[in-house]
């Protein structure tokens, strides 16, 4: 899921100012002040041509103008918005709203009249026809609409916020989990034939089955430490699948191996135990092979931010098969398109380009 980089940033003023909720005060401060600045301007408008003659009155008037656009602001944005609104129930809220807002522009009228009757003053709309007069408010009651309608959009806008953000930790977690489940695929059948064939070695040859259980216990720091950060060097991912390669020679004495590395190896970071599936599969198939022996090559190159891995078996015993998607999967969820795959009878080509997700 994508995210709007001026919304979805921690660090961005908007997000913040939008969410945290130490602005809450800033944010209702710069809705009074808005506030204040509207009623201001639709009293001094109304009463243009006599402000003198009003004195200290014009301060009531606009104290009570501030009172109701204030008071339906909050009445949109506190009830309507919660109740309706969110709801879905988009018409009601458009007529409540409406409702609301007519009765505001009934007590502004009233205002004016009283304000104009009792100082004896021209009212604005003196001169005015009745139809005239109407096409005022109906003009301006859309405008005035929208306005208030806007203020219940940055509640929407917030909530939306919180949920996008919420929705991409959920996918951040559920990768994550993916991730964690597609590297615990990794066979133990390796382990357990281990065990049992240094058990035997043990008391004919001792000096081998000390060996097998030293590359065996390098294997599993390896998995139970390394494996827990995000990203390991490509030298010690390469060290691992050595060891591991080692372990299987020793105990079926199927294959011969020979791996290489060049490049950035030292400086490379890559996801762990992301190749040992294609180790693991290559051994595999030369297990099931009558053939006595085979030899696997196997290299890896690291230059500008892209990584080359290479199998090669001297036998065609490389089949597509189901458990390759397993690592597909990985490769989907932490390469996206960033990455090339392709299997022959005697070839595995894997191109990553960039660190992945």
């Amino acid at each position: 899921m994508k995210v709007i980089p001026i919304i979805g940033n921690d660090d961005s003023f908007l997000y913040r100012f939008l969410v945290s909720s130490r602005f809450r005060v800033a944010r209702h401060t710069t809705v009074v002040v808005a506030l204040f600045v509207i009623a201001c301007n639709l009293v001094l408008f109304s009463c243009q041509g006599y402000i003198e003659m009003l004195g200290k009155w014009i301060y009531l008037l606009i104290f009570n103008m501030f009172l109701l656009y204030g008071g339906i602001f909050y009445f949109n944005l506190l009830y309507l918005v919660p109740r309706y609104l969110l709801k879905q129930r988009y018409l009601t809220y458009i007529l409540s709203l409406s409702g609301a807002l007519i009765i505001v522009f009934i007590f502004q009228a009233t205002q004016e009249y009283i304000v104009s009757d009792i100082f004896s003053v021209p009212n604005i709309y003196v001169g005015y026809s009745k139809v005239a007069f109407v096409m005022d408010y109906l003009s301006s009651f859309p405008l005035t609409l929208l306005s208030i309608m806007g203020g219940g959009m940055t509640v929407l806008l917030r909530l939306w916020i919180l949920e996008n953000q919420r929705v991409m930790q959920l996918e951040k977690i559920r990768l994550q989990s993916e991730i964690e489940h597609l590297k615990e695929q990794i066979s133990p059948s390796m382990l357990f034939r281990v065990l049992h064939y240094s058990g035997e070695q043990a008391l004919v040859n001792p000096g081998k089955a000390s060996e097998m259980l030293m590359k065996l216990s390098q294997i599993l720091r390896y998995q139970l430490y390394d494996c827990n950060r995000e990203k390991v060097l490509l030298n010690t991912e390469i060290k691992f699948l050595s060891n591991y390669l080692e372990l299987e020679q020793l105990v079926s004495n199927k294959f011969d191996f020979h791996m290489s590395a060049s490049g950035e190896t030292g400086r490379t970071f890559v996801f762990p135990l992301l190749f040992i599936p294609f180790i693991q599969y290559t051994v595999k198939q030369i297990e099931i092979q009558e053939e006595q022996s085979a030899s696997i090559e196997i290299h890896l190159q690291a230059e500008d931010e892209t990584i080359l891995f290479n199998c090669q078996v001297s036998m065609p015993c490389l089949e597509p098969e189901q458990e390759l998607n397993k690592i597909r999967q990985r490769l989907d969820l932490q390469y996206g398109e960033n990455y090339r795959l392709e299997l022959t009878g005697q070839n595995i080509q894997l191109e990553l380009k960039g660190g992945g997700k």
